[in-house]
């Protein structure tokens, strides 16, 4: 029984290991991902290859890194009854404690320095949203550079879901910033929610 139990367990990881899309469908070669239940379509950059990143918590829907750009791309949508008010009135909230002290915690936990959070208001498919920038720092005095993990995340709600739309760059040397905002810019760019 014990084995049985084992060995359902160690194919159930295995399976969602190499899952990268809960729902909707992937196109690999147009680097295209289409989700007709939530009507979206995120069309990244096709130039690059993108790889399947496992997907751990039931509200994402789509994961995959780019190891050329060192960027990690999500899509997540969790189920929610409509906001009380515009989530514009709520920008303030994503600079609380509760958000910032998991990414302070996750930024010692590598060894790296917390630089910040930023909310914004801002628009995403023309639907109002919360930008948010969340930037970490480690000095390499042996090699004379400063590397940042800058993660950027727009949070909007659509059709009776949160979705969070995230784009983070995993190492990118301090000089590149402007390049990623670019890149960044781009990846949003291609996504479509109607």
């Amino acid at each position: 029984m014990k084995r049985t139990i084992l060995v359902f367990i160690l194919t159930f990881i295995i399976c969602e290991a190499f899952s990268q899309t809960s729902s909707g469908v992937w196109n690999s070669r147009t680097a295209t991902y289409s989700n007709a239940e939530h009507k979206i379509t995120w069309q990244l950059m096709d130039n690059t290859e993108w790889i399947g990143r496992p997907i751990l918590e039931e509200s994402t829907l789509f994961k995959v890194r780019n190891d050329e750009l060192q960027v990690l791309v999500q899509l997540g949508a969790t189920k929610s009854a409509p906001p009380d008010d515009d989530i514009w009135n709520y920008v303030s909230m994503f600079e609380s404690e509760d958000i910032t002290n998991p990414k302070k915690q996750l930024a010692a936990y590598y060894g790296m320095e917390y630089i910040g959070t930023k909310a914004i208001k801002s628009q995403l498919c023309g639907i109002h949203a919360v930008k948010v920038r969340t930037d970490m720092k480690k000095d390499y005095p042996e090699y004379n550079g400063t590397i940042h993990s800058i993660e950027t995340t727009f949070s909007l709600y659509h059709n009776g879901y949160i979705y969070t739309i995230t784009v983070t760059a995993l190492s990118v040397l301090e000089e590149g910033i402007a390049t990623f905002d670019g890149i960044t810019t781009m990846i949003f760019n291609g996504f479509e929610i109607k």
